[in-house]
């Protein structure tokens, strides 16, 4: 295949329309799936916008070959930026509405839909990877014998950990569609850091954690047999104040409790350029502002892309670089206090 018939295809599957709502609320479907932002765009995206653009990775399939595989932040507009076609306009504007139309004030429901929003998001993803399993098993036609068995052979791996990243996405969405329906919130868990003025660093995603903030490793994600634990983190602006949240359900308390509870055991002054480079080093969904990128130095810009390709990496073992202390210090906004939701998390070692 050519590489323009690739990147169609790659758009294809990733711009395609559903509503990711729990299936006993499709008949108030309204039908029209819009591209939902992740990240709020007027209160949030706009706040750390320069021109109504922020920094982001492209996820395409060119922007990928261009760059050769190696991470890249380019200019993205607020439009564009954070967005996914999960949602029809009804159930974002209503499921969304506490998060959007209210101030942040850390109730269980809220944390529950930063949590909710960044699954879903995670979601839709991992079904786009399914289904370009047929464009992946093609990238082999023509090409010599050897090649042709070293690219199935990671075509398999990759869909048996992707299967089995499914697999743990539909047991995990069971749990938010329960809640969802019986308007139930009280599993709802979360960490929630805030700060004097909107973070610089944005991102809203979900990963099964496999290491603590001490470098120990908390689950097994090689034990396809055993469903593994959900951990969202999502940072955005309410217009107040700045917000990062980790946030799980009761059913990830196992792992996310370890996770939270090994970070705050940190000096207080260490959370932030910690939770920074976890976010480098665990999300792609991430927009940060042009103005604060051009403000930290060549070796800070150097140290968070370096933990962005290791995000990306194919060729790289699982490793905690990065997330169990300071590699520099960034510019960031006042802290303001650390909240803890629907569970009491020490900070005793």
């Amino acid at each position: 295949m050519q590489h323009w018939e690739i990147n169609r295809e790659f758009h294809n599957i990733n711009s395609r329309k559903k509503c990711s709502c729990p299936d006993s609320f499709n008949e108030r479907c309204a039908g029209n799936i819009i591209r939902a932002h992740t990240i709020p765009k007027t209160s949030s995206l706009k706040a750390i916008s320069d021109a109504g653009h922020v920094l982001g990775l492209k996820m395409s399939y060119e922007a990928m070959r261009k760059n050769k595989r190696r991470p890249l932040l380019e200019k993205i507009g607020i439009n564009h930026a954070s967005t996914f076609n999960g949602f029809c306009k009804y159930h974002d504007d209503v499921i969304f509405a506490p998060l959007e139309k209210e101030p942040f004030v850390a109730s269980q429901k809220q944390c529950f839909l930063l949590a909710y929003r960044a699954f879903s998001r995670e979601y839709y993803a991992k079904e786009g990877a399914q289904d370009l399993s047929t464009l992946r098993h093609g990238a082999d036609k023509g090409k010599h014998i050897e090649a042709q068995l070293y690219i199935q052979m990671n075509n398999f791996l990759y869909e048996l950990g992707n299967r089995a990243a499914i697999e743990d996405l539909k047991y995990h969405k069971s749990y938010f569609d329960r809640s969802l329906e019986k308007e139930d919130f009280s599993t709802a868990r979360a960490v929630i850091f805030t700060f004097d003025d909107a973070p610089p660093v944005m991102v809203c995603g979900g990963i099964n954690p496999d290491f603590d903030f001490d470098g120990n490793p908390v689950q097994d994600l090689m034990d396809l047999e055993k469903r593994t634990d959900n951990l969202s983190v999502t940072s955005y602006y309410d217009g107040e104040k700045g917000i990062i949240a980790f946030s799980w359900l009761e059913n990830s308390d196992e792992t996310c409790c370890k996770v939270m509870t090994s970070l705050l055991h940190k000096d207080r002054e260490d959370y932030i350029p910690i939770i920074i480079q976890y976010i480098f080093k665990n999300f792609e969904n991430v927009f940060v502002s042009p103005k604060w990128w051009e403000s930290e130095s060549e070796g800070n810009r150097k140290i968070l892309m370096e933990l962005f390709g290791d995000n990306i990496s194919t060729d790289i073992s699982l490793n905690a670089n990065g997330i169990t202390k300071p590699l520099s210090v960034y510019n960031f906004p006042q802290l303001r206090e650390v909240i803890t939701v629907g569970y009491p998390l020490s900070t005793e070692p």
